[in-house]
Parts: structure tokens; sequence; C-alpha cells
């Protein structure tokens, strides 16, 4: 018994590997604790099922009563300060609504699409207008023309909804409009307008494409609508308390642009404000993607179709619009660069194409961000017969152009990127283009004159090469039926009895329109050409004299520019837009008291132009009277919060009212608007200076030389920097910027 109790206490001692023990003997590793960790997890799974399930039923509830419905496809990088109808209705007939018809071609059709009937948007920037025509020579007139006559037993409407400066995120506004009137189609060409306006995307790209994503996504639930509805009070309680303080309104809300373009290049410094910008370009190439998705999305939605056609450009007679040097080049060098391109020029124009290619491997050496000397590589290369060297050059030169009015590579990838991952067709417009020259016996297949009328607008023999793809692809989707086989005879007899019917006045408009462009773009050699040419046969017309005036003002004929403004001005029936060119002429001049009287009758007006504000309130600032010009800016600014002309202004006059740090959150919203003008820089350095921050001050002065400031005379004399000129960190700016 005793050796019974021994043997099993023996047994009771002994250690067994847990990985031998049955199942049903593993020792019980669980606590109080976890228990209860368990527990709570599995409550917090439940309650969270529960939430889920309560919020997919409200959702549902919500979507069946039309509640809370949000706009389709909402833009999270900007919005606009207002909206005007692309078209307006009246007894049925929808037609471009007056405001609209500076930008896009009068049209008209009825709101109940009648039977038999296929109906068909082309949107898009100037080249679907038909710039410098119009509509009647656009690819739109040219398709309706083809469908009617390969399809006569049915009826198409094809209408033209390009808008002139329209760049992508104001198609997706006319893309949602017209949805509502039942089209069958929907042509997309968009991608040089992109940088034209300007807004900020810091903010939008420190959020990253993650977060923008996931925003996007909760805007279109009708829950998080209700929610934003509730909480509305409490936002417009800090919003408003925002739009006191710049510096914290600039953190808090997206870039607002008015309700129609403003375009950079129709400021009166105009390239000047064009700047390299790394952030700025990403920003635009993202939202870009955004739109085009959005576009699609929404027509998806609707059950339309969409057409993308990849632009094409001129690339090898046109040059960049503005090359920037690397800001790391000093003036000497900059100085030196300049002579070797010159040099350079004289040897391609003198056919030495060799010899000037050995040149231009040493300037690319030099500075591999000065889009004009990849330009040159490419001359050089086409003369040599190096046609792939010369390409991939205009192309380098057309990406670098600082001023990039031509659509950038990365932004062509993406529409095509974008047409394949949302399965929607393409036409490579690009490789059609190339094509038609390789079959016209231009060996090197770089498009030019020869296919565009200036950078971006094709030849009305494009248009309508394009149209006919359009077509084709239309057959393909099953959207026509061509009961007419066209013959090339055919076609070409069609567009040749069109064109029979436009005068020579319609061509001088051509002419007068590409004058526009050129000189809108620096240009001014050829838009002067352009311009003189029109003039022939459009004396009484009110953008000739105004075209004319700015050449003269250019110029410094100051007397010459006043009365082609003036005459302007009475053609127009006092057109507020041209007694502010004739402001600008008398300012120019120095005759301060008519520059005021002009822009007195204009604020007197309806019309509502902040540059009115701005430039009343430097005049005013420049007299001494600053009482009167802080009144001015004042009214602006409450008019247009967001607009970007009066920061500056309005920045400046608080720092002549002695409120230094007051004016900084102000100039920095301007740097913000421009973040490539220097002269921005320039002063929110000054205003660091008067703020007594010197540390704050020099930084920004480097930031504005950095930017491209050279103006040494003035720094050297201005009494704003004073308080730092003693410091060595100033002095080794003022050997930056020394001649």
């Amino acid at each position: 018994m005793a050796t019974n109790k021994r043997r099993n206490k023996a047994s009771r001692n002994k250690k067994t590997p847990i990985s031998s023990q049955p199942i049903t003997e593993l020792p019980s590793t669980g606590s109080k604790k976890d228990r209860s960790l368990s527990s709570l997890a599995r409550d917090m799974g439940f309650g969270l099922l529960v939430c889920v399930i309560f919020f997919a039923v409200v959702e549902i509830a919500f979507r069946l009563t039309g509640l809370f419905q949000p706009p389709a496809a909402e833009d999270p990088y900007v919005g606009f300060s207002g909206t005007i109808p692309l078209f307006e209705v009246k007894d049925g007939i929808a037609h471009v609504s007056r405001p609209k018809l500076r930008y896009f071609n009068e049209s008209s059709f009825p709101v109940q699409k009648p039977p038999n009937t296929t109906r068909i948007f082309c949107f898009g920037g100037s080249t679907t207008y038909g710039h410098p025509f119009d509509q009647r020579t656009s690819f739109s007139r040219w398709l309706q023309e083809l469908l009617k006559a390969s399809d006569p037993e049915r009826s198409y409407e094809v209408i033209n909804a390009g808008g002139i400066s329209y760049a992508s995120y104001r198609i997706v506004p006319l893309i949602r409009e017209t949805l509502q009137y039942n089209p069958d189609l929907m042509i997309i060409y968009t991608g040089h307008n992109e940088f034209l306006e300007r807004r900020t995307y810091s903010q939008m790209l420190d959020k990253g494409s993650g977060v923008l994503y996931v925003r996007s996504k909760l805007d279109q639930l009708r829950v998080y609508r209700a929610l934003e509805r509730l909480l509305e009070p409490v936002l417009e309680r800090s919003g408003s308390e925002a739009d006191s303080r710049p510096d914290v309104a600039k953190e808090t809300r997206k870039p607002t642009l008015q309700s129609e373009v403003t375009a950079v290049l129709d400021r009166s410094a105009g390239l000047d404000l064009y700047h390299r910008d790394d952030n700025f370009a990403k920003g635009v190439e993202e939202h870009f993607s955004h739109n085009l998705r959005a576009i699609i999305t929404l027509c998806r939605e609707h059950g339309v179709p969409v057409i993308l056609v990849d632009p094409p450009c001129n690339l090898k007679d046109f040059s960049p619009f503005k090359s920037e040097h690397d800001h790391r080049m000093t003036l000497g060098e900059q100085e030196n660069f300049a002579r070797s391109v010159q040099q350079v020029e004289k040897m391609i124009g003198e056919g030495e194409y060799a010899a000037a290619e050995r040149l231009l491997h040493e300037i690319v050496d030099q500075d591999r961000l000065y889009a004009d000397s990849y330009y040159l590589a490419g001359k050089a290369a086409l003369g040599l017969k190096k046609y792939d060297e010369a390409y991939a050059n205009f192309v380098k030169a057309k990406d670098l152009d600082v001023c990039p009015l031509r659509i950038i590579t990365p932004m062509t990838n993406r529409i095509r990127q974008i047409a394949v991952e949302e399965k929607v067709t393409l036409i490579p417009f690009v490789d059609v283009v190339r094509d038609r020259l390789m079959q016209a016996g231009d060996s090197s297949a770089i498009p030019g004159n020869e296919s565009f009328l200036d950078h971006v607008h094709p030849t009305i023999e494009l248009h309508q090469r394009l149209a006919e793809l359009l077509a084709d692809q239309m057959e393909k989707m099953g959207l026509v039926k061509k009961r007419e086989v066209l013959s090339s005879a055919d076609k070409q007899a069609l567009y040749e009895k069109i064109m029979a019917g436009l005068d020579e006045q319609f061509m001088a408009m051509r002419d007068l329109n590409l004058a526009k462009t050129l000189k809108w773009a620096g240009k001014k050699e050829e838009a002067r050409e352009a311009l003189l040419r029109a003039a022939k046969l459009l004396d009484n017309d009110v953008e000739i004299h105004k075209m004319l005036g700015s050449f003269s003002l250019d110029a410094g004929d100051y007397d010459s520019a006043i009365a082609s403004y003036e005459k302007a001005v009475a053609l127009s029936g006092n057109d507020p837009e041209m007694e502010f060119a004739l402001g600008v002429a008398y300012y120019r001049a120095g005759r301060l008291a008519e520059a005021k009287n002009e822009y007195d009758k204009i604020l007197k007006s309806s019309a509502n132009l902040p540059e009115v504000y701005a430039n009343l309130g430097m005049i005013y600032l420049q007299e001494g009277n600053v009482q009167k010009a802080w009144g001015i800016l004042q009214d602006g600014i409450s008019r247009c919060t967001d607009c970007a002309v009066l920061f500056g202004p309005y920045a400046l006059a608080h720092a002549v009212m002695g409120h230094p740090k007051d004016a900084i959150p102000w100039m920095q919203r301007a740097v913000e608007a421009e973040p490539g003008d220097p002269n921005n820089f320039y002063n929110l350095a000054g205003m660091y200076a008067l703020a007594g921050s010197p540390e704050k001050a020099v930084e920004y002065l480097n930031r504005a030389i950095d930017k491209g400031y050279s103006n040494f005379t003035k720094l050297m004399s201005d009494t704003i920097f004073e308080s730092v000129r003693a410091r060595p960190d100033f002095q080794e700016i003022i050997q930056r910027i020394r001649p």
C-alpha cells in the first residue's frame, strides 16, 4: 500500500512534456484579465456591427427619400466663388448663356431630345472651341457633317462645349450640367490649359493622395453629408475665425477660383509671373488625373460613353515660352551662358549643325534645366537628321518650359493610363499626327507649323482628320450606322463646299485671334505680323485697337497706346475691361489723375474687377494718401476675400500704416498664390525686416533671388532693409545679386 503511494507520488512529480499530454489535460493558461479582454473585444465587435447596420439603414433611407444628395464627383482640390450655367433654357430651347459667350461658341438645341436623334457634346479648351477660328472649322462641325452625310436617315446634334482657356477642373461642372440633356456621347479633348490659372496645392499635397481619395469617397455618403449639415454651425464659426486670420485660413480651406477663367497671362505681368514650381506641377498632375476620373465616373453613372483624345502640339517650330536657369547659377554664369546660346543660334541659322551640337553639349552640362537649350539641341539634331534625338530634345524643351502651355509628358501619360484603367476609348491623336507626317514624306515625323497654326491649335485639315477618327470610332461603338460609305474624294468635296462659304473676314479673324494668343504668350514679333494682316480688314474691331494699344504700351509709346485704347473704349460701348486697359495706359504715362478717373468709373459700374481695387489702391499709396488706399483695398477684400491680386497691395497698405506684423500674413498669402513671383518674396522680406525678424528677412531675400530677383540697385538703396544691412548674411546676399 505504501509502495503504491510512493509510486503514485513519484508519478505526480514526474514532468511530462506538454506536447505529449492528452488534450483534455492541457493546463489552463487563461486568466480573468484575458477573459475580460476577450469579452471587451467581442462587445466592441458587436457594437461596431450594430453601428454599421444602423448607418447602413440610415444611408439607404436617405437614398430612398433623396435627402442629403451629394454633388457628384466633388473636387477636393479647388472650389469656385460662383457658377454660371453654360446653358439657359427658354421656351424649351437651351442656349449658351450670355455671360459665357466670351468663352464659348453660340449654340442651341431642344431640351427634349427629338426622336431618332443622337446628341454628342464636345468638351475642351480653345482647340475644341475651334481657335483661332470658331466652331465653323472645328472638329465638332466636321464630325456633324460627316455623320449627316454618311447616315442621312438619322439626326445628329454635335454640340461644341469647348471653352477658351478652360482646363479639366472647369470641364467637370460642365459635364455635370449637360448630363441632364440626355447625351449619347461625351468627347473630351483637354490637357493644354492646366497651368493657366494659379491655385495652391501645397496643403492638398501634404494630406497625401490617400487622404484625398478617402475624403472624396466619404463625400458621396448621404450620412456623411447629413453629419456635415448637422455640424455646419460649428464649422461656420471656425471658418469665420479663419477668415479673420489669413495665416489660419490658408490651412483650413481649399483654393477658391473665380467663376470664370483668370489666366496668369491675362495679368499685366504676364510671363513674369511664371517661374519653376515643382510642387505646383505635381499638384497639377494629380488634379488633372482626378478630373479625368471624375468625368468618366459622372458619365458612367448616367450610362453615357466617353471618348478621350490625347492632345498633340507643335514641337519643332515653337520654342519654349519661358526658360529659367537653375537658381544656383550666378549672374555672371548666366551672362556667359546667354552668350553661348546666341552663338549656337547663329550656327544653326548658318547650317553649322555639327558645331552647334558640340557647343550645346557644354551648354546643357552647365544648366540642365534651361528649356531653350534643349530646343536648340533639337534643331541641331534635326539638321543632322538624327530624328530620334531631335524628337527627344524637343519634348524635353516642352516639358521644361516654365510657362507650360503645351501638355507635358506626365499628363499625356496620365490620359493614356486612365483610358486603360477605366476602359475608356482613346483617340491616340499624338501618334496619328506623327503617322500622317511619315505618310507625307517627313522622315522626322516631328510636328511643326505644317500641322499647327501656333503652339497647340491644329490646322483645319487636322480638325477634319480628327472628325474622321471620331466618326469611325462611333461606328465601332455602335453609336452610328453608316448607310453611305464616304470615299476620300467625297469627304474632300464636302470640306471644300463648306470652306467656300467662309469669307475673307472669317480668315482675318483667324489672324486677329492668332495675334492675341501669340501676344498673350510673349511671342510679340509673330503676334505683330498676324495683327497687321488682320487690321487690313477689321479696322473697327475692338480687339484690334486693344492690341495695338498693348504693342504701343510695351514700346513705351504712351500717346499712341492711349489713342488706341480710347478708340477701343468707344467701339466697345465703354466696356469695363477696355476702360481698365486705358487706365493702365494712363498710369504708365504718369497721368495719374486720368488713371484714377477711369478706375473710379469702373468701380461705379457693376463690373467686378479686383484688379481695379488693387491698382487704384497702389496709386493712392504711391501718392501718400494711405487712408484713401486703405479704404479702397478694404472694400476690394470685402468683395473678394480670395482674389490673390489684392493680397500684396493689402499687405503693403498694412505695412505703410506701420503694422508690419499684420501685413505679414497677407503677404504670405500673396506668396502662396504666386509662389513663382520673386517680388512677393522681396516684399515679405522687407516686412519681416520692419517687424524685427532679421533672420526671416534674410531667408526671404535669398528665396527672392532663388526665384529670379535681380534688381541690385533697388536692394542697395531700399531703406526698408536698414536694420539688417550690416549683417554678414545680408552682405552675402549682395554678393549673390551684384552684377
